[in-house]
């Protein structure tokens, strides 16, 4: 039962897996070495002439490549004009993974398993960004991000001081529990809620309060778990001083749109460089009731904001 409530939990982390577009962005593969002698991917796409902005798009928390998102590099990578854009693998994944969408999936790399984490995430995307913009000037460095990725892109903001412009979209409130514990209670029957919410909290407990051990849930190591329940993402957005624009649909089963929107009026009332915007009759992946996807006009959205 606590398995498949983690299963139901972690949702919330996969909007950018869950539309269906078709084509892919033909990317050039590159690579870095970490210190530890592992390599980090990533995949660069450059206009024909010499583009003024890079536009980096950061995927949600699956097990999956981003060189097989179609959301990611047909539609989001139009956010931005007049740009080179950017997409880098997690710890342990390449193009050579099966596109899967299922968080049951058991093919997982291990490697991404043990160091999957949205601090390995933001210290990749660093040696990354400082290796591509060592031999290029950009106007415009714009970073977006959804559900995870958004998590990932202020921490990202908050850290780099190159990024002129940061889009966070489904990254709910400031706490990874509180989200959760909303998860439960809207995909839940009345009779089941409490248990399962107390099986959860009961993980979380535990989790927080015994040393490092071997842990796979949900396609997930310990290291990501207890990030991610540590992660404090309003005080991370405080210390973001780049316009920010952050996006939240309001029919979400998967993060709370009510805690996005109190934690988005906390911190607007001491800092100006937010945006927030709520988007009505729309769920976690831009869909209305009806399976029509509005993910285009979020990029409309986005790109009036940008310009």
């Amino acid at each position: 039962m606590q398995k498949r409530l983690i299963f139901l939990c972690l949702i919330k982390s996969l909007f950018l897996s869950q539309l269906t577009f078709a084509g892919k962005l033909e990317s050039t593969s590159y690579t870095l070495d970490r210190d530890d002698e592992s390599s980090i991917i990533f995949y660069l796409k450059k206009q024909p002439s010499s583009a003024e902005n890079l536009l980096l798009l950061i995927q949600g928390s699956d097990c999956n490549s981003v060189y097989h998102n179609n959301i990611i590099n047909e539609v989001f990578s139009a956010s931005l004009n007049d740009k080179d854009v950017l997409t880098i693998e997690k710890y342990g994944i390449d193009k050579n993974l099966s596109w899967n969408t299922s968080s049951e999936r058991n093919d997982c790399p291990q490697d991404y398993i043990n160091n999957d984490s949205p601090s390995q995430r933001v210290k990749d995307i660093k040696q990354v960004l400082k290796h591509v913009m060592a031999s290029k000037q950009y106007k415009k460095l714009v970073v977006l991000g959804g559900s995870e990725g958004a998590l990932v892109a202020n921490m990202l903001s908050a850290q780099f001081e190159k990024v002129t412009h940061t889009i966070a979209i489904n990254g709910g409130g400031r706490w990874f529990l509180d989200d959760v514990i909303y998860n439960i209670e809207q995909t839940t029957t009345d009779e089941n809620y409490e248990s399962q919410k107390q099986g959860f909290l009961g993980f979380t407990q535990h989790l927080l309060n015994t040393p490092k051990f071997d842990l796979t849930m949900s396609g997930h190591g310990y290291r990501w778990w207890r990030e991610m329940l540590e992660i404090d993402q309003t005080e991370a957005i405080r210390q973001i001083d780049n316009p920010i624009f952050i996006i939240q649909t309001e029919d979400d089963l998967n993060v709370s749109p009510k805690l996005a929107l109190q934690q988005a009026q906390f911190l607007m009332a001491t800092k100006s460089n937010i945006l927030y915007k709520a988007y009505p009759n729309l769920d976690h992946g831009f869909k209305r009731a009806s399976g029509v996807s509005e993910a285009h006009s979020v990029v409309v959205d986005i790109q009036a904001w940008l310009n």
